[in-house]
């Protein structure tokens, strides 16, 4: 979905936020700095 935010956390402690763009990449930022980027060309991305 469209630029819509998903913040995951562990025990109430946040750890990683999932960004979602209009172009099907999620950009996920964990707490220790790391940025991962998944991308799916036209393919709805699900974060689990």
């Amino acid at each position: 979905s469209d630029g819509s935010v998903i913040v995951v956390s562990f025990s109430g402690v946040p750890v990683a936020v999932v960004s979602f763009t209009s172009i099907g990449v999620a950009v996920v930022s964990f707490s220790d700095g790391s940025v991962t980027v998944v991308s799916f060309s036209g393919v709805p991305v699900a974060v689990v």
